[in-house]
């Protein structure tokens, strides 16, 4: 007779991983990783499988090729950094406040997520970056002009610097 492995549905806490979807977030946070230390273009299949202790086979598995990594990587690492930064910029805010949250917001994501500075740097700022085109089409620009109009209400009050170009401000934060 065999044995019916129980699932544990019915206790509480954190449900029972998937060994699928255990290697798969093994292997995309190697490569993050390692696009943080050496760029996407120097990083291989086989070096994201090494790092992540599987075979270059199981990257295979789960990603077709490099462009579905990479669109991954974006979707599920670098979205949701962008979103956590950016998503509770709302209209008609104080600038200082704004300015004081995106900052605020930024700095505690990298804290979380240390790889994300280096990975902007070289693989978004960049021109040649591989990641500057997926990730400049996710960027929050209404987000952006929200906080460039919060500066320039700031300046008409007088409260913030005249000389200061608000678009410039708010990429110089980043």
């Amino acid at each position: 007779m065999m044995k019916r492995r129980s699932h544990h549905s019915d206790r509480p806490g954190r449900p029972v991983a998937s060994p699928d979807r255990d290697a798969r977030e093994l292997l995309i946070s190697a490569a993050t990783n390692l696009f943080a230390e050496h760029g996407v273009a120097a990083t291989s299949f086989s070096t994201i499988a090494k790092r992540a202790g599987l075979t270059s086979a199981m990257v295979h598995y789960y990603f077709a090729d490099r462009e579905q990594l990479l669109d991954v990587v974006v979707d599920e690492r670098l979205c949701p950094f962008i979103d956590y930064v950016w998503g509770p910029v709302k209209p008609g805010g104080d600038p200082a406040e704004i300015i004081t949250g995106v900052v605020t917001r930024l700095l505690r994501g990298i804290e979380r997520a240390p790889w994300i500075p280096s990975t902007w740097m070289r693989e978004i700022l960049n021109e040649g970056g591989l990641l500057r085109g997926r990730a400049l089409r996710r960027l929050p620009f209404d987000k952006v002009r929200i906080v460039a109009a919060a500066i320039q209400e700031g300046q008409a009050r007088q409260e913030l610097n005249p000389g200061l170009n608000p678009l410039l401000v708010v990429f110089s934060m980043l």
